[in-house]
């Protein structure tokens, strides 16, 4: 029979705890832990491709190169629901005054936020969300959704069965748009200028003529 491989492209903290969990679930398992592009490429390389990537609230981007080379299907899971792709979900949600939030898990694609969705667990957004906060919140949702996709990937081949109820909103964010957001902040006053610290972060400066900076 032949070794199931597993990818974790995550932090170094998380990695060995989601490590422990999936052995849990099959200690006949082989893990490679990766956390940039030169960790995941060197992962493919020595599984030949030959394994599930499961990406966990990470800023890589997986190479199309990379994608192509895997023979099963990769997993992202990461903060924002299917309304908020893109960058920046968190403080765009706060800005737009969005009831809900949540985290996503979706096949990964060569465009980012564009792979079927797998799994989706919304929550009621909290009084006067403030971004760090509400970060913290999303992450602590996030590891319950990656046991879901973990649990999965290391008992079975077959891809995840997709949610085609859930679609992804054709606007995605970007980082461009976050700090234009967020340079707003120095001008604003009122309701506007509260809702603006609370979307950008603590480090961002409100009505003080000073630039206002990214959070």
């Amino acid at each position: 029979m032949m070794v199931r491989s597993i990818i974790l492209l995550t932090g170094s903290r998380e990695a060995p705890y989601f490590k422990d969990f999936l052995l849990s679930r099959n200690p006949q398992l082989e893990i490679f832990a990766a956390h940039d592009r030169e960790d995941l490429s060197a992962a493919v390389n020595r599984t030949n491709g030959a394994a599930r990537l499961i990406a966990f609230v990470t800023d890589v981007i997986v190479p199309a190169n990379v994608l192509s080379r895997l023979t099963l299907t990769p997993y992202n899971i990461h903060p924002g629901p299917p309304e908020y792709p893109g960058s920046h979900a968190d403080s765009f949600a706060i800005w737009e005054q969005a009831k809900t939030f949540g985290v996503t898990a979706h096949e990964i694609a060569p465009l980012v936020d564009s792979g079927p969705i797998v799994a989706v667990y919304r929550f009621p957004m909290p009084p006067s969300p403030e971004r760090i906060a509400l970060a913290d919140l999303a992450y602590a949702r996030a590891t319950e959704v990656f046991a879901v996709v973990a649990a999965h990937c290391a008992e079975c081949d077959e891809p995840m069965p997709t949610m085609p109820e859930e679609q992804w909103s054709e606007v995605k964010g970007t980082r461009a748009q976050f700090k234009a957001l967020c340079d707003r902040a120095s001008s604003a006053t009122g309701a506007e200028a509260e809702r603006l610290k609370r979307a950008c972060g603590p480090s961002v400066t409100v009505h003080s003529g000073a630039k206002a900076s990214n959070g």
